[in-house]
């Protein structure tokens, strides 16, 4: 799950780029790698693990990118060559927010395609995770990867199937594009402040209702936090609303100074 921290405003974000041994998995993040600005990426970063191999980076997927007054950051992490301890890969994807399923040629590569696709299904089972509740998208290297192969169809519809070409990397930046856009709506969704019928759940005695109008409808409220607030000096805050109107919901700061004098006796 992403991790929001704080201090330097920032919500980052996972995403494992995962599959079987030789469908290119380093070649196509390296591509990836290459294609993004500099200003708005980290270094490429190889790390051992075992015997195993961890390449990872992260960026800003887009300049602008902020929720609620914070940077959206995507750390990216992938494996390569033959994985000799099935557990790396397990603890790369403990807090996965997406996954990138590549895939690439017929023959073997088919059934390594499907022991793959079981391996990951099972690896995020063990945290409770489900891959068919998590923004995806199957990178394939020819049309002729998803034939024959339900399971894999099943999971990643057309929307979320990209072709894509190992040695031009055409296609791979779409890929990202359409999962970094899913990602993000995840995290709108986790972030930003609930539905209408989420705030009519929450406890009567944790909210102050104050009414927009007196001759407002008596569903027309403000549903604010609870808050307590230690005054010292010269302060400013900011009170985040959420304004319901019938059936609209719209969402605001209240921002406020406060000044505090001494009273002369």
């Amino acid at each position: 799950m992403a991790v929001t921290n704080h201090a330097k405003r920032e919500i980052n974000a996972k995403i494992v780029c995962f599959g079987p041994p030789g469908s290119g998995k380093g070649e196509l993040f390296r591509f990836i790698h290459q294609r993004i600005k500099p200003s708005l990426c980290s270094p490429l970063k190889t790390m051992s693990a075992g015997q195993d191999s961890l390449l990872f980076f992260d960026y800003i997927p887009f300049e602008t990118s902020s929720l609620d007054g914070y940077r959206i950051r995507f750390h990216l992490y992938t494996m390569t060559g033959p994985v000799v301890n099935p557990g790396t890969w397990k603890m790369t994807l403990k807090g996965v927010d997406g996954i990138v399923f590549v895939t690439h040629g017929g023959g073997e590569a088919v059934e390594d395609a499907g022991d793959s696709f079981q391996l990951l299904k099972a690896m995020l089972g063990s945290y409770g995770r489900s891959l068919h509740g998590l923004p995806k998208v199957w990178l394939a290297s020819d049309a002729a990867d998803g034939r024959g192969r339900s399971e894999l169809a099943d999971c990643f519809d057309s929307s979320r199937t990209v072709i894509c070409s190992q040695h031009t990397g055409e296609g791979v930046l779409q890929a990202l594009a359409l999962l970094s856009q899913e990602v993000l709506h995840e995290l709108r969704n986790q972030y930003e402040p609930a539905s209408e019928a989420a705030v009519q759940d929450v406890p009567a005695e944790s909210l102050t209702n104050v009414s927009l109008d007196q001759s407002a409808r008596p569903h027309n409220v403000i549903t604010l936090p609870e808050l307590k607030i230690s005054l010292a000096g010269s302060s400013s805050f900011i009170i985040p609303l959420t304004i319901q109107g019938g059936e609209t919901i719209k969402r605001c700061n209240l921002r406020f100074s406060v000044q505090l004098e001494e009273e002369l006796l």
